[in-house]
């Protein structure tokens, strides 16, 4: 006998229109343009500079304050962009 589903799942955020989920990429793989899933919401890569170490990189966004990514993060690429 089945039995019927009590729990509704989980979802996550919903990502941008037209990307393609890039799971565990490394600082230096970052490109300009990707996607990062921050504090609720995805921001979109505008320029990044090296921090300290080549393995650091700073990403600066359009409206939020520079992150910097010391560890594998999991990104969101255009299609465009692969």
């Amino acid at each position: 006998m089945r039995k019927s589903r009590t729990k509704a799942l989980p979802m996550g955020p919903t990502p941008p229109a037209g990307t393609v989920k890039q799971t565990h990429r490394q600082p230096t793989e970052v490109q300009i343009g990707d996607f990062l899933y921050l504090d609720g919401s995805f921001q979109r890569v505008t320029d990044m500079r090296a921090a300290g170490t080549s393995a650091h990189r700073v990403l600066h966004f359009s409206r939020r304050a520079p992150v910097v990514m010391r560890e594998p993060l999991t990104i969101y690429r255009p299609l465009g962009l692969l």
